[in-house]
């Protein structure tokens, strides 16, 4: 499990209006897109495909909990297993946003492998949707 912390001068409600967008994450995210209809809320199901050339992924999603404009939390249905939560607080005139993620691929015995692999991995793909999320601008 990993845990990013952003600080932004950007009011809380400009900052959940981002990281509600849960479509617009894959901008930041080479070779993703979203395939989803309709507009995230509780039971919301989506797909980001990671693709390269003949080389696909489906990694399949629900969203479990939707508390605007405050928290959401999703649960991977895929192969790719395990869930993130995002938490948008007003913290000294802005905001502070918290996205905590666990990931993982297999049972329990590739489980423990695989989710050290994505506490490595996880903040550096992340960390620039993120750091996108809160920063001032468009």
């Amino acid at each position: 499990m990993f845990t990013l912390t952003r600080e932004s001068p950007l009011p809380p409600a400009e900052v959940w209006r981002r990281v509600a967008a849960l479509e617009g994450h894959t901008e930041t995210v080479p070779l993703t897109t979203t395939i989803a209809s309709g507009e995230p809320a509780l039971g919301w199901q989506f797909t980001v495909r990671t693709a390269l050339g003949p080389f696909r992924f489906d990694d399949t999603m629900v969203v479990d909990a939707w508390d605007p404009p405050r928290q959401w939390r999703i649960r991977k249905t895929g192969r790719l297993s395990g869930w993130a939560e995002v938490v948008v607080i007003p913290y000294a005139g802005g905001s502070r946003l918290s996205w905590t993620e666990e990931l993982w691929i297999g049972s329990r015995g590739l489980r423990r492998l695989t989710t050290r692999v994505g506490d490595v991995v996880g903040p550096l793909l992340f960390g620039r949707v993120v750091d996108r999320l809160v920063a001032v601008g468009p």
